[in-house]
């Protein structure tokens, strides 16, 4: 079987980006980028443009920069959709993109995932002015009115995150009462003084969740402490939570039998300064979590708290609303019907408190 032509496998080059997205964040190159890019000549790579342009797949504008043609001119009319996600090494994040790509498996779609250091970096502009629908993980420093009202003008949907007063639909991964119900065993095993640990950088989805523990305890009439001790965006928590468990152990402070850790890495962190203080979670000190990551069930103890609901038909209705011209319709704020919640090992039923 003979090769193709070279000016065939630039064609085949530029065609796979435009499919995949990469064109959705950064403008298309000139031939002469083109060539060095893919190692032919600026004669090969000219030629293979102009062949683009014929079949509509590329246009030539005025000025002579490149634009991927309209979905309607070209062979494939998938929609673009853009992930944008903060640029920090997490499970949890990971998580989520995997579960959004596999939304995408059975539809008509593309989904480009992007990271973003800021709310002004160009590549949040840049994707939300390009794709056809964005889904935004957001972080906790506030959005600038600027970007939101970016927001407002395009398909975006927030993915656990609340901009639902803003307009903004918004998937929330844990509503209130599945929240509670992490509270709720708490007391169905005895304690009466549960704690609330952060480590987190406060957003409006951590402060819901302190005020849902605080509400939560003055309804049953049980005692609490905030212990708190906020990391900086885009830096790990989990030091600074176990920092904080330390110290208020060493200061013979513990006197919650229960703790409640709004993240997964702040348990993580509660359960080693327990361990090392030679108290085991689910023992003398219950630990749980408000959301769990994915090795939860593998830890040891293994921890309690909320696994990752079921996005699917969350994601099939704003997958949906990407792909018509309607505006969105019902309630902006969108949660998963049931909780998933797994009772591990590091809660137990409560003995004598740590200060008896």
């Amino acid at each position: 079987m003979s090769r193709p032509a070279k000016y065939e496998y630039v064609m085949s080059v530029i065609r796979r980006r435009i499919d995949e997205g990469d064109y959705l964040i950064r403008p298309i190159p000139g031939e002469r980028k083109i060539a060095e890019e893919t190692g032919v000549s600026y004669m090969t790579a000219r030629r293979a443009v102009s062949e683009l342009v014929k079949q509509n797949v590329l246009v030539r504008n005025a000025n002579g920069m490149l634009e991927a043609g309209k979905p309607s001119t070209r062979e494939s009319a998938q929609l673009k959709v853009v992930l944008l996600y903060p640029s920090f090494p997490s499970p949890h994040l990971s998580q989520l993109r995997w579960i959004v790509g596999d939304a995408f498996r059975d539809r008509d779609f593309v989904m480009r995932p992007v990271q973003y250091v800021h709310w002004n970096d160009p590549v949040v502009n840049d994707a939300i002015q390009n794709a056809d629908g964005v889904i935004v993980i957001p972080t906790a420093d506030r959005i600038p009115d600027s970007v939101l009202k970016t927001f407002e003008k395009r398909k975006v949907v927030v993915l656990d995150g609340d901009l639902s007063e803003e307009g903004i639909p918004s998937i929330q991964l844990f509503p209130d009462s599945h929240v509670l119900r992490v509270l709720d065993h708490l007391a169905q095993l005895g304690h009466k003084r549960i704690d609330c640990v952060n480590a987190q950088n406060r957003n409006r989805e951590i402060d819901r969740r302190i005020a849902l523990w605080r509400g939560w305890l003055k309804q049953h009439r049980f005692e609490g402490e905030l212990l708190e001790r906020a990391a900086p965006s885009f830096t790990d928590p989990t030091p600074a939570a176990y920092e904080l468990i330390v110290d208020t152990l060493r200061a013979g402070e513990m006197n919650a039998t229960a703790l409640v850790c709004t993240t997964y890495p702040a348990a993580i962190a509660a359960i080693r300064a327990l361990w090392e203080h030679k108290i085991t979670a689910g023992t003398i000190v219950s630990v749980c979590a408000i959301n769990l990551e994915n090795h939860a069930r593998y830890h040891c103890p293994s921890i309690t708290g909320l696994e990752m609901p079921d996005l699917t038909e969350v994601l099939n209705r704003c997958l949906d609303w990407f792909g018509n011209r309607e505006s969105w319709v019902g309630s902006c704020r969108v949660q998963p019907r049931s909780a998933c919640f797994y009772a591990g090992e590091s809660t137990g039923v409560m003995t004598t408190p740590l200060h008896s």
